[in-house]
């Protein structure tokens, strides 16, 4: 039976076999040793899961495209076209392995913390003063929780704003405020 949270030694090895081509060349063709090189990446990113490897592949898949293009942008010969081409995907690449990353750091730290207790604490600690305000005060939200919290209290806003305007009109009409 295989674990949800293990990785799959079918997908270990698909990855594997993509990954070698990226270094077939500094190994000088020889395949056994690439993989060997790719296999040695991907365990530095510490994946314990089927995503986590995937999303470590990605990472050494687009930081090493990325290096690849700003190498050929040096050449002497290329058009400034192809020149800003190569720059424009290494940059792209960059950006891509930097997202990659980030996602994969998150579902590491997410795994890492402990899970919280399924029984909530309905009490404060102690009636002391410093555990009544600490029950007492939120939790400090994230960035995308208060930016959802603001996007709430701005449609909030924006309707409040067309119902007085629509009452306004309503009233210089003389209608009920229901049929504006």
């Amino acid at each position: 039976m295989i674990r949800a949270n293990a990785i799959t030694p079918n997908v270990l090895e698909k990855i594997l076999g993509f990954l070698a081509q990226f270094f077939i060349s500094a190994a000088q063709g020889d395949a056994a040793a690439a993989r060997t090189v790719a296999k040695d990446l991907l365990a530095s990113y510490g994946a314990r899961t089927n995503k986590e490897i995937r999303l470590a592949a990605l990472n050494i898949a687009f930081s090493f495209g990325a290096l690849d293009s700003l190498s050929r942008s040096v050449a002497p010969d290329l058009s400034v076209t192809q020149l800003l081409r190569l720059r424009s995907n290494a940059n792209a690449l960059n950006r891509a392995a930097c997202k990659n990353q980030e996602a994969l750091d998150r579902l590491q730290q997410a795994a890492a913390q402990p899970e919280p207790d399924e029984t909530p604490d309905d009490l404060p600690a102690s009636a002391e003063t410093q555990d009544l305000v600490a029950f007492t005060r939120p939790a400090p939200m994230s960035r995308q929780q208060r930016r959802a919290a603001e996007r709430q209290a701005e449609k909030l806003r924006r309707r409040q704003v067309e119902q007085a305007r629509r009452a306004e009109r309503a009233a210089v009409r003389g209608l009920p405020q229901h049929a504006a």
